[in-house]
Order: structure tokens, then sequence, then C-alpha cells
């Protein structure tokens, strides 16, 4: 081999020597761009925890820029997956071309990691929904208003958390717990709001529990329905609630159902037509409504 031919042999290889240690530097990139995006995708993590734990409470939401983070650590997660096995899988030349790559992606896990502190907290404080008025028609006649004065006060009184309307069929129990709630909805600062729940012959513990959920706007789908009345339960800490359960003609535990009463808490009404069912359901007070007269009867729907 001639002094030129070695020459070079000699430059080619010194040549190839920046592209070599560009090389390992590609991998070793590589490898840091992987352990910043496992703690990414821990923080990930306990963002999801600390969010479920968060918006179990009332009037707790996730803030927009919360979503937008966790969607943009999923994508990441997934771009990063699969340029680590391009570096890994690929020839020489192409892993000198993803150097630019992994450079890129670098930058940006970077960022993400250091918008992920959410300083700020994780949730909006939000108003929760009082309800919807249902708007059961006029209350006229002193008779009427007297029944409902009389259910208000005791409703008023911290130390009743129960309150049993019992009457026969017809007499004006719904109408006047309808009134009831539609007060409590429009302006009442005992209470955040109220829901009402028509509790049919065929009703079971899972039906009223629905009913619940519906109001609170909580998804029960996510867990077995063993677990809907911790779920509920969860969820009412803190709510300041009516509940009404019309039309009730057997003993239903609360404590199944995931109602928690207590002062300054959630309150209950039941309504039905006999008086040892309002007395199984532990009502503290009794309200007895008799046939109505005339004055009572205008706007009155059909009850159970």
């Amino acid at each position: 081999m001639d002094v030129n031919a070695i020459v070079g042999l000699a430059n080619n290889v010194l040549s190839l020597t920046p592209k070599i240690i560009d090389l390992s530097r590609v991998e070793a990139n590589m490898d840091a761009l992987e352990m910043n995006m496992e703690t990414v995708s821990a923080r990930k993590a306990d963002i999801s925890s600390q969010l479920e734990q968060d918006e179990r409470r009332p009037g707790k939401k996730r803030k927009r820029e919360v979503d937008r983070w966790m969607q943009r650590a999923g994508s990441l997660e997934d771009q990063v997956h699969e340029l680590g096995r391009k570096v890994r899988d690929g020839h020489f030349l192409s892993r000198l071309i993803l150097a630019y790559q992994v450079s890129g992606l670098a930058t940006k896990v970077d960022k993400l990691q250091e918008k992920g502190r959410f300083d700020t907290g994780l949730t909006l404080d939000v108003k929760p929904a009082r309800g919807y008025e249902l708007q059961p028609g006029e209350l006229v006649g002193q008779a009427s208003q007297t029944k409902r004065d009389e259910i208000w006060d005791c409703l008023m009184n911290e130390e009743l958390l129960q309150v049993g309307v019992w009457g026969q069929a017809g007499v004006g129990k719904t109408f006047l717990a309808k009134h009831i709630h539609d007060q409590i909805v429009q302006d009442c600062s005992r209470f955040d709001g109220a829901c009402l729940v028509t509790v049919s012959q065929a009703g079971t513990v899972g039906t009223i529990q629905t009913e619940i959920a519906n109001y609170l706007e909580l998804d029960l789908t996510k867990v077995g329905c063993v677990y809907w009345g911790a779920r509920l339960k969860a969820a009412l800490q803190g709510r300041r609630l009516l509940f009404i359960l019309d039309g009730v003609g057997k003993y239903y535990s609360l404590k199944e159902v995931g109602i928690a009463l207590g002062r300054n808490g959630c309150k209950l009404i039941v309504t039905s037509r006999s008086r040892d069912v309002c007395e199984q359901m532990n009502c503290h007070e009794l309200v007895h409504v008799s046939t109505p007269p005339e004055e009572i009867s205008q706007g009155l729907e059909a009850e159970v």
C-alpha cells in the first residue's frame, strides 16, 4: 500500500471519529430523554390520582390547562417510546439523522415538565347547581300555606334531620313537597340545593342511588354497584342538600343508599301513605296531610 493510500485511509477514519462520537451522544441523549419522560409520566399519574380525590369534593372542577397538560403528556409518551425504538433499532446513518428529533423532543419534554408544577392547584372552585325548579302550580289557601309552613319549620330546626309527610293518596303530599323543593332551589341559605326522587312501588336502593347520582352528575358506572353507597357518601361530604323521597312504600336503609344526614348538613323529607313507613324511616317529626279542601286541590296532580 503506497503512502497516499495510507494517508487517505487515515483521513477517512478521522472523519468518521466525530460521527461515532455523535452517535454515542445520540444514544446518551435518548437515555436522558427517556428518564425525563419517566419523571413526567410519574407526575401525570400523581395528578390523575389527585384529581380523582379532588373532584369527589363538592364545587371542585379540574382546570382546562390541567386537561391539556395531561393530553400533551400522553402524546409525548407515545412519541418518546417510538423514537427510542427507532434509535435502538436503526442503523448508523439513521441514528445520526434521528439526533435532531431527540434534541427537539427533549426540549418539549423539559418544557412540559416545567409546566406541570401547577403551583395554584389543579382545580377550580365552582358553585354547585342548586337544582331545577319543578313548578307544581300555585299554592293557594290558608290550609295549604299552613301545611307548607309546618314542614318548612321542621326543616329549619337543626335538631330535626328527617321529616315524614304522610296521608292518603291525593291529599297533596307531593304537591307540598315540590313547593318546599322549589323554595330551596330558588333561594335558601340553609341548603345548597334540593333533590326529589320519586320512589315507585318497584323501587330499589339501586334506583334511588341512580337518581341521586344523576342529580349530582356523578358517574357510578366506574365502580361496581356494591360500592355505589360509599361513592355517593363521599360525593356528599360537605354538601347541605335536602333530599325528598316521594311515595315511599317500604323501609330503605339510608346508610345503604349513601345518604348521611347531619346538623348543618343534609336533611331528608319522606312522603308516604303510611305513618308506619315514616316511623320506620326514623323520621323525627311527622306531618299529617288530611283530605284537602277545594283550595288545596287547585293545581294538584295525582299522587302515589
